[in-house]
């Protein structure tokens, strides 16, 4: 007698699979992969979706009398005839910057970066310039930055 005769073998169905099952198998593995997908996709989305706008701070010809002008988290900063301006965020974590009228430095609260009067940095653990904004003069002498939020 044959060894083994007589009884099925074990996994035979699962080994001998048929044109049939194996696309009945790949199929519903593919509904599950793109429903899966659907399923997960507002979540995904809703994590890394950043609204932007864009804020326009208006400084009329009396705000800018001193070489540091300050409003809304814009610094405006006049360098001879030179002028620019920069955003009070800082590089690293984006904390909003203090500035010391004595030391005449911007100051990280948040993680102690520290940046001169003209936005450049000097020490802490940020290590790029204050980010300078875009403006424009207009007729009335008025300057408009333009910061995306």
């Amino acid at each position: 007698m044959r060894k083994g005769a007589g009884f099925p073998r074990v996994g035979h169905a699962e080994r001998d699979m048929d044109r049939r099952g194996f696309i009945k198998k790949g199929l519903s593995r593919l509904f599950y992969i793109f429903g899966g997908a659907i399923l997960a996709y507002p979540a995904l989305s809703f994590m890394t979706f950043k609204k932007s706008r864009t804020e326009k701070i208006i400084f009329h010809p009396d705000e800018q009398q001193s070489v540091l002008n300050f409003k809304e988290g814009v610094c405006l900063v006049r360098k001879g005839s030179e002028a620019y301006a920069f955003s009070m965020r800082c590089t690293h974590l984006g904390c909003m910057l203090n500035y010391g009228a004595v030391s005449q430095r911007f100051q990280c609260p948040c993680h102690g970066s520290v940046f001169d009067r003209w936005g450049k940095w000097i020490s802490g653990p940020a290590k790029k310039d204050l980010l300078r904004v875009p403006f424009a003069t207009e007729k009335n002498k008025d300057i408009v930055v333009t910061l995306d939020i």
